[in-house]
């Protein structure tokens, strides 16, 4: 009878002092590290947190104009007249305008079942960056938008938070690295190379603080306050 020699054992023969030990290993077995190599995974990753604090310069600012009719063209152009009040309002500010969400619906009367007239209007998302003439600049917007004005409210950003993401990072590595001293001391070992970083940018804000008095003394008061850039970064190093 033939033999197969395709799922055939291979005999492993090993001569010692004489005696012959003889061993089947399996051909698909894997081969194995020896007892003193590192695994391709081994070394210490930890988070480390940095947190960054800077003054917003940048002032987003949504101001809406909604105006009623009983007609659709009559809404429309009262909104329309409106809206154009209002850019004009900001026209001589330092101020990037974008008209948004941009609306027309009907209203309807008790019952709910009849048509009452139309309300038009649109909203006008305005960017100041002299945060100095901020409080002026809404106000001439909301008082040229009359009636139909509506103002949904204000946000700040810090313009370029570049640095402050620099200084945060330092911090991230820098908590994170004591972190990994300690686990590597613990375990009777020394931190090797970085092999791994990666990171996560957050930014949060604004926190109160004191209002400037020329800020607070225009005719709507605001005040910036602060807002943090945090950097959480993991970072891996191997051990020695």
């Amino acid at each position: 009878m033939p033999v197969h020699r395709r799922f055939a054992p291979l005999l492993a023969v090993l001569v010692v002092g004489g005696t012959v030990l003889a061993s089947v290993v399996s051909a698909s077995a894997p081969v194995q590290a020896a007892p003193g190599d590192p695994s391709p995974d081994a070394g210490v990753q930890v988070t480390g947190v940095g947190t960054a604090t800077g003054v917003p310069d940048v002032l987003h600012v949504t101001v809406g104009v909604e105006a009623g009719a009983a007609t659709v063209g009559e809404a429309l152009a009262a909104a329309n007249t409106a809206a154009r009040h209002v850019l004009d309002a900001v026209a001589g500010a330092e101020a990037d305008v974008q008209t948004v969400n941009v609306h027309l619906y009907p209203r309807y009367d008790g019952s709910g079942q009849q048509i009452a007239g139309y309300l038009a209007g649109q909203d006008l998302a305005v960017t100041l960056r002299d945060l100095g003439a901020a409080g002026a600049t809404i106000s001439a917007a909301v008082a040229a938008g009359g009636d139909a004005a509506r103002l949904q409210g204000v946000a700040y950003e810090i313009d370029d938070d570049t640095a402050l993401r620099a200084r945060a990072r330092e911090q991230a590595f820098a908590d994170a690295r004591a972190t990994a001293e300690q686990y590597a001391q613990l375990a009777g070992r020394q931190l090797g190379d970085v092999v791994l970083v990666s990171e996560q940018v957050s930014a949060t804000g604004p926190m109160p603080m004191a209002a400037d008095a020329a800020v607070a003394s225009e005719a709507v008061p605001i005040a910036p306050g602060t807002s943090d850039v945090t950097v959480t970064a993991q970072v891996r190093w191997s051990l020695v």
